[in-house]
């Protein structure tokens, strides 16, 4: 009997379709990260790596607003496509060539990538809206946020379809705020 409900609970956990995490304001992301890049995703490429699909990002670096300057970063996030079969985790950020983000980047792991902080918290696309004016949205898909506290605190401003030239004011005023803190 308990084999079977290990079973059902692991079938259940397999076709799970969101992912919880605790929720970050704008000024954690940009207080925890150790990069915050804008960047353009040039390539993007699907790995086994230790026996699980692992999906590869290569970015061009067009900011760096904080952390080392490099003129490209590479992302491996857990998911892919290996044959016939696709892997994805809710929550983790999908990039296709050629999207333009913001990157809220935690430190290198012990296989030497970044990820962003909050799985799709640390990652905001930039797009254009129907005047062509630049605008920034979180990836969010399939993450459900939960707050610390019972109630919401007005730390957590709301960032969706912000201007991206307020936007990146915003992050620049926190992320030196933290670097004067230091």
């Amino acid at each position: 009997m308990v084999y079977y409900l290990a079973m059902a609970l692991c079938a259940f956990a397999w076709h799970s379709e969101a992912t919880t995490v605790e929720r970050f304001s704008l000024r954690q992301l940009a207080t925890q990260s150790e990069r915050i890049l804008v960047v353009t995703c040039l390539e993007r490429t699907y790995e086994y790596t230790d026996g699980e699909p692992v999906t590869r990002y290569e970015f061009a670096v067009d900011e760096t607003i904080k952390g080392p300057a490099d003129s490209r970063v590479t992302l491996h996030l857990p998911g892919g496509i290996i044959g016939a079969f696709e892997s994805s985790i809710a929550g983790i950020p999908a990039f296709s060539v050629g999207s333009k983000d913001i990157l809220f980047l935690t430190a290198p792991n012990l296989a030497g990538s970044a990820w962003p902080i909050g799985l799709g918290q640390g990652a905001f696309q930039i797009r254009l809206d129907e005047d062509d004016a630049p605008r920034v949205y979180q990836r969010l898909d399939g993450l459900t946020l939960h707050d610390r506290v019972l109630k919401p605190t007005p730390e957590f401003e709301p960032v969706q379809g912000s201007s991206l030239a307020s936007f990146l004011r915003r992050v620049r005023t926190l992320s030196k705020s933290d670097d004067d803190a230091q």
